[in-house]
């Protein structure tokens, strides 16, 4: 039943990145034209500002998960009752901290963004706000039930119900939209489908056995639950400050019509790392298996392999996105916002090393050396800050991506890779030769593209789609011929009908 649960509910989290990517994909557009770009911007920048309440749990979730597992495993139902109670009044503690921060940031959004908004722009931010703030507000307490439930590995029931609202929920926003409903409908709407969640969370919870108990906590173990909490509350931090505080800073100097059009060149970056971690994410538990064993070469050989695999599909998406991004954007939501087309490349050009090198994190983790990763990443993100309210002053839209690609050079490409290196004891010049040789034929690859842009100039979709297949085509073959091994050509299903076709 355990390995049922596991199975189904990794193809449901499979599923559900899938249906998360094509959902932006078709809802954005609908948003833009029932809505506009002012309504886009808003509900993206509040978005963004949840994002910071939300940091409030300090990453507790996850280790009321390891302590819950750990009190069940030993037997310690007892313990583990009284455990629920302290952590149910730790996040209502938190709660009531996020209530009085997120009750100061709504009486000071007209001073923040009064300057650029107008003032019917200002009241729906206002709304906005306090909608998407109760959303959060609640979630404190409630996470306690989804994290029990987690703790039991019911993968099936957790990831169907996300799966479930994450696609009713657009659904239902663009009904609304359609037949003339606001911004603030389709965001109650959001707040609704969130409720349901945590009420389903509740009684699924309780089904399965949770109690509670507010007495007999065992404080001697706070400061270790904290200590635990402060890496993982620094590596949110962090994400807040990269991808969050753009659209913020965007909102104070831009106002939000240029909220929007940064946000939509994020969404590109999204679904870019989401294919990447879809990629790495079947090979991370092996990566403990080797460390414990001492097999140092086959780590190295396994940051290598996974890096291939990942650049294979990255160097097409970030190459044709190169080529045929301004087409995609022109089609997909307009003329007016092309300026996301340079906003996505300023950071997905980059964004592809960490991602081709994302194994290394975990690398990292097993050898207990991530501490210096999240330092460094701390130092950039706040470099990243600075840099992004200079740049969007004297450049506009772009002085954010702009910060955004330096600090992920300076970080994430140049200090990590010395890092891995001189203290991990990866082979990096290795990787880079064998990324460098691949980039060969994606280079070749990338002026028939040019090519195809020349003669095809106009922008249609059928044009589109055949300069997308045909550039697919030439890219695969090149990279066949020149660029892949016998281990990844083996893994490609073709090679082996070509195989029974010789035989």
């Amino acid at each position: 039943m355990a390995k049922n649960e596991l199975k189904v509910g990794t193809a449901l989290s499979m599923l559900t990145i899938i249906m998360s990517s094509l959902i932006q994909i078709v809802y954005t557009p609908l948003y833009m034209r029932y809505l506009g770009p002012a309504d886009y911007g808003i509900n993206s920048l509040v978005q963004s500002i949840m994002g910071y309440i939300s940091i409030l749990n300090l990453g507790l979730g996850n280790t009321m998960l390891r302590y819950t597992v750990r009190y069940r495993a030993s037997g310690k139902l007892e313990e583990e009752k009284s455990l629920n109670g302290m952590f149910l009044s730790i996040f209502s503690i938190l709660m009531v901290l996020a209530i009085g921060i997120g009750s100061y940031i709504f009486f000071n959004i007209e001073t923040f963004f009064g300057e650029r908004f107008t003032a019917i722009e200002l009241e729906k931010t206002k709304m906005v706000f306090i909608i998407l703030s109760l959303n959060v507000v609640l979630s404190f307490p409630l996470t306690i039930f989804s994290t029990n439930i987690s703790s039991k590995e019911k993968f099936i029931y957790q990831r169907g119900v996300k799966l479930l609202a994450m696609v009713l929920n657009p659904i239902i926003g663009a009904l609304l939209m359609i037949n003339g409903f606001g911004l603030i409908s389709v965001t109650l709407s959001t707040l609704f489908f969130a409720i349901i969640s945590y009420l389903f969370d509740i009684v699924y919870a309780i089904k399965l056995g949770m109690r509670i108990k507010f007495s007999k906590f065992d404080y001697s173990i706070l400061k270790e639950i904290f200590t635990y909490s402060f890496f993982i509350f620094l590596n949110v931090l962090i994400d807040q400050i990269y991808w969050g505080t753009d659209r913020v800073i965007i909102g104070k100097y831009i106002g939000v019509a240029g909220v929007a059009i940064y946000s939509v060149g994020a969404i590109f970056n999204t679904l870019y790392t989401g294919f990447a971690a879809a990629i790495a994410g079947v090979l991370f538990p092996r990566i403990n298996r080797l460390i414990v064993e001492g097999k140092h070469n086959e780590i190295d050989e396994l940051f290598l392999k996974v890096g291939r695999l990942q650049y294979i599909l990255l160097g097409l998406i970030s190459s044709g996105f190169v080529l045929f991004g301004k087409d995609f954007i022109t089609l997909w939501v307009g003329k007016e916002y092309i300026e996301a087309y340079r906003i996505a490349l300023w950071i997905m050009i980059p964004l592809t090393v960490p991602l081709i090198q994302s194994i290394g994190v975990s690398i990292m983790q097993a050898k207990n050396m991530h501490q210096f990763r999240s330092v460094v990443y701390l130092v950039i993100a706040l470099l990243n800050l600075g840099m992004s309210i200079f740049l969007v002053k004297k450049y506009g839209l772009i002085g954010c991506a702009i910060a955004t690609g330096i600090s992920f050079i300076l970080g994430q490409i140049i200090i990590m890779n010395i890092y891995y290196k001189v203290v991990v004891e990866l082979d990096i010049v290795n990787f880079w030769k064998n990324i460098l040789k691949m980039s060969v034929p994606i280079f070749i690859a990338m002026i028939f593209g040019t090519l195809l842009n020349r003669y095809l100039k106009e922008v249609n979709y059928l044009k589109f789609i055949v300069k997308i297949v045909v550039y697919t085509i030439l890219y695969c073959l090149l990279l066949w011929k020149m660029g892949l091994n016998e281990y990844e050509k083996s893994q490609i299903p073709i090679s082996k009908i070509l195989k029974k076709i010789k035989k």
